[in-house]
């Protein structure tokens, strides 16, 4: 494991999932670790996981908001690299009972964990990588995504900067106990991604001033990421989220970003996604499980 202080000194070269201030707001309840690859005494990856504790067990899982860890390389990594560096790591990480990372779209060779005992899902994010002429890019949206962003531009005011507090409290509302991250997580990395300049809260009010749909952005040197995302249930059916996606496309745009919807296993979300034509790419989980853990899961649902 190396030191947390080397670690950060990567940040520049990371996509923001792995970014330091950003493991450190959203790794509650657990801790964070990192190991790192070198060769001719230089750095060229780094693994990162985030450990936690359960019923005298310790297992490893993704945290919360966040779409990828595990394995990052910062060169090309030729086919030939990835067995002996995946093995490196593989021979790293602590002995747990459970295992459960989703690897970043860069990762592209996971047989070298088949070989060890993984197993593997294949996942995919929605994305639209060249927002470079965004009016077509809006003709490319299904004729049913123009006309709900038409309809709702006439009824929602879209603005930004909204505060931590406010989204959590209208998340909250709307989403109840489905919410899948706490209060102080979720303001913990939104000051930080505000600090950083790598995120903003997006959110549509009605002529009445009142909040009908919010949805925090986040963004990298690569991609701007919807991350999370709430609508009031009246007005589900107005057409406010899908003006909120397009608003977040723009801020894409004006980056020079691709815009990543983070995909969905959801039937109806992915096909929402889709009409705004994106495009799926692929990014694989890697799982591993012992007996015990599988035994005490089926009765205490750890994970």
């Amino acid at each position: 494991m190396i030191d947390k202080e080397l670690y950060k000194s990567f940040n520049d070269k990371l996509p923001i999932f792995f970014k330091s201030w950003w493991l450190d707001a959203v790794c509650e309840g657990g801790e964070w670790c990192a190991e790192a690859h070198q060769e001719g005494g230089e750095y060229d990856s780094v693994f990162v996981y985030f450990v936690k504790r359960k019923f005298g067990l310790s297992y490893i899982v993704m945290p919360p908001l966040t779409q990828f860890l595990g394995d990052y390389s910062f060169i090309d990594r030729t086919l030939d690299k990835y067995k002996p560096i995946s093995n490196y790591y593989i021979d790293h990480l602590p002995s747990t009972a459970f295992m459960s990372l989703s690897m970043s779209h860069t990762f592209k060779y996971w047989t070298p964990y088949k070989w060890r005992g993984f197993d593997e899902t294949t996942r995919y994010s929605l994305i639209i990588k060249d927002l470079s002429d965004l009016k077509a890019v809006y003709n490319n949206f299904e004729d049913s995504k123009q006309r709900n962003i038409r309809k709702a531009s006439s009824k929602f005011t879209v603005s930004t900067g909204l505060s931590a507090t406010d989204f959590y409290d209208f998340f909250e509302k709307n989403c109840g106990s489905i919410v899948a991250f706490s209060r102080s997580l979720f303001e913990k990395l939104h000051q930080e991604c505000v600090k950083n300049n790598a995120g903003t809260i997006i959110y549509a009010t009605d002529e009445n001033s009142a909040i009908s749909g919010v949805l925090f952005v986040v963004w990298d040197n690569s991609a701007v990421y919807a991350l999370t995302y709430s609508f009031e249930n009246n007005a589900r059916k107005s057409g406010v989220g899908d003006l909120l996606m397009y608003e977040a496309m723009k801020i894409a745009a004006e980056k020079h970003l691709a815009f990543d919807f983070e995909g969905s296993m959801i039937e109806n979300v992915e096909q929402s996604y889709r009409r705004f034509g994106s495009e799926p790419d692929v990014y694989h989980e890697i799982s591993r499980a012992n007996l015990f853990f599988k035994l005490i899961n089926s009765v205490h649902k750890i994970y």
